[in-house]
């Protein structure tokens, strides 16, 4: 009996020790340190900026030992890489920038910004003059670069240097050069904090070796939106669109070109809604311009809704995008591909429907019963007519049933009486009362 007390005792203790272990596991996990890595890998976008600032503040919120950015980039948008710069300023948990292989153009403000950056050996930095090349926008671009250098504690005129190819530095970049960095080289010029290979010697590097490594992956929703607001992807979106919606135009019905016109339409917007760049206004502006388009097509009416609806579309396409040059620049590349299809579609479908409402395009000739003014009454000459109206000496007198304006021939003319048309001057037609019925007169 006691032997069985004693087996039920161990076989609870052990249930125990198990069950305690988990929690014991737990435990040791809450007391380590948390690293956030965060992967901006591929084009600079208002989607990968979005997806950074949210990681940030999740690493802020969860009290996080620091934040790894593992770069890997040949740049993107600068607006972008702006508010991913001023994310990583104001962020209040460690930010460590590690550049496995590139940080170009855009890349390359993101990674100044940071306090410590750890390059990989054969890694490059720089590299970053705007395109276009414009006074204004060098002048902008120049200030980003020179104003984080000296907010992270870095040389300004070597971030300088890798906008501007005027910026000469001895030794580093000659002038009319465009400064990029090598790995050994950053760490030369205070660029570059140290060099490894790997995150583990990062992890090493700062502390954080026994650190608990949080994984921060875009999810579906701000991968579909990276892909769709690509500079690429979303020019080639609008120029679809445009291109199906003008093939709809020109052939009769509805079919597959405004389906996959509208379908990518509709995309393009919904890349910036995901990604949190665009207003939900812009989308509708354009879509009212749709609207516009179609009742001037179903509708006869002067143009007044084709022509809205057009500015609507084009407003609502720069609204659409980050920043007004952005957008007149996808849509300047849509307009080019749908004015190159023009010719084509004329040629092989004629006009379009719209075309035709907002153009002439039937000729108004005599035959199809136009005039080109009054029309002259010469073939009233002769004919004989009752006076609808006194005239005084102008009236009006039934001719072959048709009511005529006429003139009388020097004399007043009563009402209800006979008379002759004895002349056709242009349009004035002059008319003289009856012999037959001045004779009566005078008899009676």
């Amino acid at each position: 009996m006691h032997r069985t007390h004693r087996k039920t005792a161990l076989f609870f203790l052990v249930f125990l020790v198990l069950l305690a272990l988990p929690l014991t596991t737990r435990a040791e996990e809450q007391d380590l340190p948390t690293v956030y890595a965060i992967t901006i890998d591929g084009e600079i976008t208002p989607a990968m900026a979005a997806f950074m600032e949210g990681q940030l503040e999740r690493a802020a919120a969860e009290a996080a030992a620091g934040v790894i950015l593992e770069i890997r980039t040949l740049g993107g948008r600068v607006d972008a890489a702006i508010d991913m710069r001023d994310a990583i300023l104001a962020s209040t948990v460690p930010v460590v920038v590690y550049i496995e292989n590139r940080a170009i153009s855009a890349g390359a403000l993101i990674a100044i910004a940071s306090d410590t950056i750890i390059m990989a050996p054969g890694s490059h930095i720089g590299a970053a003059e705007p395109v276009p090349n414009e006074p204004k926008a060098l002048a902008y671009v120049s200030g980003e670069f020179k104003t984080t250098a000296e907010k992270s504690g870095r040389d300004p005129q070597i971030a300088l240097a890798m906008v501007d190819a005027s910026v000469e530095l001895e030794g580093l970049v000659a002038a009319g050069a465009i400064l990029d960095m090598t790995a050994s080289e950053a760490q030369q010029y205070g660029y570059a904090d140290h060099l490894v290979r790997g995150r583990q010697e990062v992890l090493a590097y700062m502390g954080w070796s026994n650190a608990r490594v949080i994984e921060a992956a875009p999810d579906f929703r701000q991968r579909v939106a990276q892909f769709l607001t690509s500079y690429e992807v979303a020019s080639i979106l609008l120029s679809l669109g445009m291109l199906g919606i003008l093939i709809e135009l020109y052939t009769p019905g509805f079919g597959a070109p405004g389906i996959v016109g509208i379908l990518c339409i509709v995309l393009y917007f919904a890349g910036g809604l995901l990604a949190g760049s665009t207003d939900w206004w812009a989308a509708v502006i354009f879509f009212a311009g749709l609207v516009l388009v179609g009742i001037e097509i179903a509708v006869p009416g002067f143009g007044i809704f084709g022509v809205s609806g057009l500015i609507a579309l084009l407003v609502g396409v720069v609204l659409a995008a980050p920043t007004p040059r952005q957008g007149i620049g996808v849509l300047a590349i849509a307009l080019a591909v749908t004015l190159i299809a023009i010719p084509v579609l004329i040629k092989v479908f004629g006009h379009s429907r719209l075309v035709k409402r907002l153009v002439l395009s039937s000729a108004e000739t005599v035959e199809a019963g136009y005039t080109h003014g009054p029309r002259e009454r010469t073939d009233l000459h002769g004919k004989v007519g009752m006076t609808q109206t006194v005239l005084r000496p102008a009236g009006s007198v039934i001719i072959d049933g048709i009511r005529v304006d006429a003139i009388a021939d020097g004399v007043f003319i009563e009402k209800d009486t006979p008379v002759r048309v004895v002349r056709v001057d242009g349009t004035k037609v002059i008319v003289m009362e009856e012999k037959g019925n001045q004779e009566s007169r005078r008899l009676e």
